[in-house]
């Protein structure tokens, strides 16, 4: 199935998104056409497409029109739409990106109506290919539908004869800057075209980071233009996403809140962000966008089933919940033990929707904590032999059925539990997870601290009152590189425990730097647990001298040469060589020291 390409550059996303529909122009909006211009509504089927220009790479400059090749095809749609399909003549208008000639409002597209379509091409720069006729068929006769196209999202409504009204789509393309020697490029693993940019969807409400990469590298991979050149000194050159994770976490948060986890609520609006590539020294960025809402009807996903919903419902994809209300399984006694087999035994799984072997479902209980009375999530999972998983959730309770529970709301991921006996207050080294529901029974004070009791009313296990009456407001997870190696200190700025956290690591810090107790400026990474701002941050310092960069007390970590007066960033406390002298870290991860001696 072939997949939307979405806005290639900066120019032409910024003119599709934002641009007004402008006087002069002709729409595809009119009375009968059975097209508007509102968000998604949910309670519609959906469907999605696209244009693909298929070899906008092999343009150099002053080649014809005729000489690229466009077709239009379906992203996808709702799996009850399974006879949906995407019809267009082969007439296709390229114009150019910055001339205004085409404009978009919510998906809905428009040409101005003194618009010309060019003729020759140019090499290295923005275009935009228009079909004014595009038609779903396939569809039921008078309904209404959700049209993810153009970047955005309409309603479209079916004719007496299960198609729409022709509407115009569009797609933004860059031809080629003539072809670098080992440049890296992107294209889809299914046909291995080039991708100018690429889009992926969101199964179900399963709104993750690993998610969103996973759906990336399963559609998408980099190549090397000219390949198989040889490299000296690291043999043949591969394209590759250099840090994809990072990018797709820096990315979604510019529009969502990331939580520790890499969770996030679901987005209101698709979210366009770039991805590094390289091959070799070579890089380039590569733009996706990420859809709140599956584009493409996949039904290669495992399928699983619980035996205790209704005939005939089946799970696909991940993010569905199941109740498992009235089941064997799902309550456990406080410090008793999860039912796994059980639980094995009333979810079965096949390997797809047109392939029904069986396949063995696997029970993750791992975020269980049968020492705290609450409510705790249980995946199922399964993976077909093309390493598929599809995934349901459902919700397991530890402790008193008919209790009443309290969610622990927290500005740090897990909160302690205490055992408190008389006036002695003792760590347990248990914790809860922010955001879990838990068994509350009163409070006591010792040593001026409020700590609230869990489990039952005569248990010796509290946490501290501050995390589940409410006076807390949730903080989301933010992930920093430690850049020098840090104790962990507490609001005394005493050492908390021995464990050093490693330069180069990554640590989830909550909200903006803080200071302790003497003025020390630090970041809160756990309850009561800071470490130092600088050993993130680092320090911005002047240059006094022309300085080198070193690795080790005689080596130099490569030819850069520092000029005088230039700023570096600094992070932590100076290191002692074995020379006797001084040096402050910079960079990383291969070590950058530059001497102290050389700052002002």
């Amino acid at each position: 199935m072939k997949k939307n390409l979405r806005i290639v550059s900066a120019a032409a996303a910024a003119l599709l998104a934002v641009a007004p529909v402008a006087a002069g122009t002709v729409s595809t909006v009119s009375a009968d056409s059975g097209l508007s211009a509102r968000a998604a509504n949910p309670s519609l089927y959906t469907l999605s497409a696209g244009i693909t220009v298929n070899n906008a790479e092999s343009i150099n400059g002053g080649e014809p029109v005729d000489r690229l090749s466009f077709s239009v095809h379906l992203n996808g749609a709702n799996t009850s739409v399974s006879t949906a399909g995407v019809t267009a003549p082969q007439d296709f208008e390229v114009y150019e990106a910055n001339s205004n000639a085409v404009t978009i409002t919510d998906g809905v597209a428009a040409v101005n109506s003194t618009a010309v379509p060019v003729k020759t091409l140019r090499a290295n720069t923005d275009y935009i290919v228009v079909n004014r006729s595009v038609k779903f068929t396939g569809l039921t006769k008078g309904q209404l539908y959700n049209a993810v196209v153009n970047g955005g999202t309409t309603q479209v409504k079916a004719t007496d004869d299960g198609t729409t009204a022709g509407l115009i789509l569009t797609q933004a393309f860059r031809t080629s800057a003539r072809a670098m020697m080992g440049a890296p490029y992107v294209y889809t693993r299914s046909d291995n075209r080039r991708a100018a940019a690429g889009s992926v969807g969101l199964v179900k409400g399963f709104y993750n980071v690993d998610a969103v990469v996973n759906a990336i590298n399963a559609k998408y991979r980099v190549g090397v233009d000219t390949t198989g050149i040889a490299d000296a000194a690291n043999g043949t050159i591969r394209g590759e996403f250099t840090q994809l994770t990072q990018d797709v976490r820096d990315g979604l948060s510019k529009a969502v809140a990331i939580n520790s986890d890499g969770t996030f609520a679901k987005p209101s609006a698709p979210i366009t962000f770039p991805v590094n590539i390289k091959a070799g020294s070579n890089t380039d960025v590569f733009n996706v966008t990420v859809y709140p809402d599956a584009i493409d009807a996949d039904f290669s996903f495992p399928r699983i089933r619980f035996a205790g919903d209704a005939a005939g419902v089946v799970h696909a994809g991940s993010g569905d919940v199941v109740n498992v209300d009235g089941e064997g399984f799902n309550y456990v006694a406080l410090n008793g033990t999860v039912n796994v087999p059980l639980i094995m035994n009333r979810f079965s799984a096949t390997m797809s929707e047109t392939n029904g072997t069986a396949i063995p479902v696997k029970v993750d209980t791992s975020k269980v904590n049968t020492k705290v009375a609450g409510v705790y999530p249980v995946t199922v999972s399964a993976t077909n032999a093309e390493g598929k998983t599809s995934s349901v959730v459902f919700y397991l309770t530890v402790g008193d059925a008919g209790a009443t529970y309290t969610t622990v709301q927290a500005d740090i991921d897990e909160v302690p539990v205490y055992n408190i006996s008389g006036n002695v207050v003792t760590d347990t080294k248990t914790t809860v997870k922010n955001g879990t529901p838990v068994v509350t029974f009163g409070t006591v004070t010792v040593n001026g601290k409020s700590y609230t009791r869990i489990n039952s009313a005569d248990s010796t296990k509290f946490v501290e009152t501050k995390y589940v009456d409410g006076s807390i407001k949730p903080v989301a997870a933010t992930p920093k590189k430690i850049m020098h190696n840090s104790y962990i200190y507490d609001k005394d700025h005493k050492r908390v425990g021995t464990n050093t956290l490693a330069a180069y690591s990554t640590v989830n810090v909550y909200g903006t730097t803080t200071k302790l107790a003497d003025g020390s400026l630090v970041y809160k990474i756990g309850d009561n647990q800071y470490v130092m701002a600088d050993n993130i941050d680092g320090t911005a310092r002047v240059l006094s001298h022309n300085a080198y960069v070193y690795k080790t007390s005689k080596k130099r970590a490569d030819r850069r040469v520092l000029k005088k007066g230039a700023t570096v960033v600094t992070y932590g406390s100076p290191y002692t060589f074995k020379n006797g002298k001084a040096y402050y870290r910079i960079g990383g991860p291969k070590k950058q020291y530059v001497k102290v001696a050389n700052f002002k």
